[in-house]
């Protein structure tokens, strides 16, 4: 896959086009990045593990596979589908963890498809399977995708890089920025309010700050409440930076027997 995308990339140092040289990808001035065995590619070698560890993207991939965000992914590939209507377009994942959305959304659209993430643990998992997708691990502030080659920008729970946004999107490029309203996973919010320093969750920044750097074509919140399983429950709070530094093992979560979904979607242009 990777000779097929390799001009929509650009070199993060500097900004030069690659060439594959054998299993590297190797720029004019020979920066060099060598290609996995299962094909992804680590623009950011030295870059240290954080919070988001392999056991987090383990999880994630556990939630996923329940099917809790089906019903968020049928409305990204409608509003996707409305808004990017163009053939084989160029979805780019920013922040792709495991590689759920990238690989979910618009499933039976035949389109490019570059998820990145910071963590080389989510990469690995991201890049197993079927490779309709190809995943790097690579800084939000520095995406080594060539200006305007990206028709299709996911932002999901991600911190935005507006100014990498506008650069590597095309000039009629849509990013769909999901954020967490107030009801977002409230029943591990409450489980857990002793633990937390903020028991409330206020989105007012986050909405205020994507209405400053995009035009927004559309905005709809994504609301649901659903049945889940114990393992599930587990998982939910396992994955979760919402409860990064609780012990989540110690955690009587026997209460949880259902949970909220509670998002908002961003339709729009960067500014």
């Amino acid at each position: 896959m990777i000779n097929t995308i390799l001009p929509l990339f650009r070199c993060p140092l500097c900004g030069g086009e690659f060439e594959k040289r054998d299993s590297s990808l190797v720029c004019a001035k020979r920066h060099t990045f060598d290609i996995a065995r299962q094909g992804s590619v680590n623009f950011v070698p030295q870059q240290k593990e954080s919070f988001y560890k392999k056991e987090l993207f383990e999880s994630r991939a556990k939630v996923f596979e329940a099917g809790v965000f089906a019903p968020v992914i049928d409305v990204l590939t409608r509003e996707i589908d409305r808004h990017v209507p163009k053939d084989r377009p160029v979805l780019l994942d920013a922040g792709c963890g495991e590689g759920y959305y990238t690989k979910a959304v618009c499933a039976q659209r035949e389109m490019t498809r570059i998820g990145f993430d910071l963590s080389k643990e989510a990469v690995k998992l991201a890049a197993k399977g079927p490779k309709t997708s190809f995943f790097c691990a690579a800084d939000l502030k520095n995406i080594p995708l060539a200006d305007h080659s990206c028709d299709i920008l996911l932002d999901i729970f991600t911190p935005a890089n507006y100014a990498e946004f506008a650069r590597v999107l095309a000039p009629d490029g849509v990013v769909f920025k999901l954020a967490p309203r107030a009801g977002y996973l409230k029943e591990l919010r409450r489980a857990a309010e002793h633990l937390l320093r903020r028991s409330e969750y206020d989105g007012g920044q986050v909405e205020q700050y994507v209405k400053e750097k995009m035009d927004l074509i559309g905005q709809l919140a994504i609301t649901y409440t659903l049945p889940v399983a114990p393992e599930t429950v587990y998982h939910l709070a396992r994955m979760t930076p919402m409860l990064a530094g609780v012990d989540v093992d110690a955690l009587d979560l026997s209460a949880v027997t259902q949970i909220t979904i509670d998002e908002t979607l961003y339709i729009g242009r960067v500014k």
